[in-house]
C-alpha cells in the first residue's frame, strides 16, 4: 500500500469510527508525569470531534509541528515536534488548546521474551510427562500442562477465527506457518501489514514474532516440526516492533486498528512498556477493540531474575495493568507449574498463568525457513492463551469477548503458585475452558 492510499485508508477509518465509538473522557487537568521511555521528537495528540482538519493542521503549524500519521483511532494524530523542543514543552504547547482533548508522549514498547534458550526442547506445555527439556535438561512435573490433548478430540481447526499477532512480524513462508496464515486477499497479499516499514510486507527480521505465531498456530499433523495450540489457524501478521524488538504507542495503536478493521477476533501482544506510565492512546485502542468484540491477550512482563508485583505502587506495567474486560494478562509458569522466576504477577492485574519456559516453536528469519528453537518469557505464555481464545471462539461461534474471557478464567485450574498472585489463582486449562458453561442468572426455582 503506497503512502497516499495508506493516508486515505487511515483517514477513512478515523472518520467512520467517530460514529462507532464513544468519545474519550476529557483528560485530567493535571499534566501527566513523564515516566517511561518515549520517542523524543514525537507526541500523540487527541483532537476534539469539533475540530475539523483545517483547525488541526493550523494547531500543528502554529507550533512548528507536522503530522506523521493519523492513527487508527478516532481523532488521534502522531505529530512530529520541532527540532530542539523538549518533550515537556511540546506537551505543554497543546494542553490549553481549545481544539485538543489530550496529548501524550509516543511511548516505546519492547518484546517481552526473556533471553533465548537455543537448545531444542519438547512440547511439555501440551503434554508434560516429566521429560527433560532445555539446557541443562530440566525435568518437570507430570501432568503440569495445559490439558490440551482431550480438547483436540473435539476441535483442532481455529481457522474461522483470525488471530492477529502484533509483534516483530511473522516469517509467513516458514514450513510450519505458511498454510496457517490469514488470507489478506489482493490488498494484503503477505498476510498482514508492517507499521515499522509502512508497507504491506510484515516479514519478521527478529524471530520473536515467528516464535509467538508458532505457539498460536503452527500447522499440526503435517509430519514436520511442531504444532500450535490451534493446529489449523488464521494468523494475521502485524509488525509493530522492529528488529530489536522495539515499537511505540503509535505502531501498537495502528496495529490494533488494522487488526480490528480486518476482522481479527483475537489479538496477541507479547510486548510491554518499561515504565509505570498510563498510556491513554493505547488504552483507548484496546477499548475500541472491546467495542468491536475483540479479545486482547497481553503479557505480565519479565523482570529478569525476580518477578515483581504489578499491583505495587511504582511497579505497574502496561498494557497488563489496563482494566478493560476484553483484556487478559498472562504470567509465565515453569515445567513444575511454579511461577517462572522472571515472570511478573499481580493479584488485581494479572489474570492467569500459562507455560512460559523452554517453549519450543518456529524460528528463523529466512524465506522458507525450517528452523525451530526454544524461548523463555511471558511472551511465550501469552500466545498459549491467545490460541485458547481462538479455540473457544471457533468452537462456539456465538461467543462474545465476555464469554471467551469468562471461559478462560473460570475454566482454568487452581495452582498453588498463583494463589494470591493473579485475579483467578489459576493456570489455563484448555479442556476445562472448552467444557465451561456460564451458569444461568436471573432464574428462580420453587421446591414442591
Amino acid at each position: 500500500m503506497n503512502a497516499l492510499l495508506r493516508s486515505i485508508a487511515l483517514g477513512t477509518f478515523v472518520g467512520a469510527a467517530l460514529s462507532l465509538y464513544p468519545q474519550v473522557a476529557a483528560a485530567p487537568a493535571a499534566p501527566p508525569a513523564l515516566a517511561g521511555e518515549y520517542v523524543p521528537d514525537e507526541v500523540l495528540v487527541k483532537f476534539k470531534p469539533t475540530a475539523g482538519m483545517q483547525a488541526r493542521m493550523a494547531a500543528m503549524a502554529a507550533r512548528g509541528h507536522s503530522v506523521v500519521a493519523n492513527l487508527n483511532q478516532p481523532g488521534w494524530a502522531q505529530v512530529k515536534v520541532r527540532a530542539g523542543q523538549t518533550m515537556e514543552a511540546a506537551l505543554a504547547a497543546y494542553r490549553n488548546d481549545a481544539n485538543v482533548e489530550y496529548v501524550q508522549p509516543n511511548y516505546i514498547y519492547r518484546a517481552a521474551a526473556a533471553p533465548n534458550d537455543t537448545q531444542y526442547g519438547q512440547l511439555w506445555a501440551f503434554k508434560n510427562t516429566g521429560q527433560p527439556v532445555g539446557s541443562p535438561p530440566v525435568r518437570g512435573t507430570a501432568g503440569a500442562d495445559m490439558n490440551i490433548e482431550p480438547a483436540w478430540d473435539h476441535i483442532t481447526d481455529c481457522s474461522s477465527v483470525v488471530v492477529a499477532v502484533l509483534d516483530t512480524g511473522v516469517n509467513y513462508t516458514h514450513e510450519d506457518l505458511a498454510a496457517n496464515m490469514w488470507n489478506g486477499g489482493s490488498g494484503f497479499p503477505n498476510h498482514g501489514y508492517d507499521f515499522i516499514g509502512n508497507d504491506d510486507d510484515p516479514m519478521d527480521d527478529s524471530g520473536h514474532g515467528t516464535h509467538v505465531a508458532g505457539i498460536v498456530g503452527a500447522v499440526g499433523n503435517n509430519g514436520r516440526g511442531t504444532t500450535g495450540v490451534c493446529q489449523k489457524a488464521g494468523i494475521m501478521a502485524v509488525r509493530v516492533l522492529d528488529a530489536d524488538g522495539k515499537g511505540t504507542t503509535a505502531t501498537a495503536v495502528e496495529g490494533i486498528g488494522f487488526a480490528v478493521t480486518n476482522g481479527a477476533r483475537v489479538i496477541n501482544m507479547s510486548l510491554v512498556g518499561d515504565g509505570t506510565f498510563f498510556d491513554t492512546a493505547l488504552s483507548n485502542a484496546i477499548t475500541n477493540a472491546q467495542n468491536r468484540d475483540v479479545v486482547v491477550v497481553v503479557v505480565a512482563g519479565n523482570t529478569g531474575d525476580v518477578g515483581h508485583d504489578n499491583d505495587l505502587a511504582g511497579n505497574a506495567t502496561y498494557p497488563c495493568n489496563l482494566t478493560q474486560p476484553n483484556l487478559v494478562c498472562v504470567a509465565a509458569l515453569d515445567q513444575n507449574y511454579a511461577l517462572a522466576n522472571f515472570s511478573n504477577w499481580g493479584a488485581t492485574s494479572v489474570d492467569v498463568g500459562a507455560p512460559g519456559t523452554n517453549i519450543l516453536s518456529t524460528t528463523g528469519v529466512n524465506l522458507n525457513s525450517t528452523s525451530y528453537g526454544t524461548m523463555n518469557g511471558t511472551s511465550m505464555a501469552s500466545p498459549e492463551v491467545a490460541g485458547l481464545a481462538a479455540i473457544l471462539r471457533a468452537f462456539n461461534p456465538q461467543y462474545t469477548y465476555a464469554d471467551t474471557v469468562g471461559a478462560i478464567k473460570n475454566g482454568g485450574r487452581s495452582v498453588p503458585a498463583l494463589a494470591g498472585k493473579t485475579t483467578t489463582s489459576k493456570a489455563v486449562d484448555v479442556m476445562s475452558s472448552l467444557a465451561y458453561i456460564n451458569p444461568p442468572t436471573g432464574l428462580t426455582a420453587t421446591v414442591r
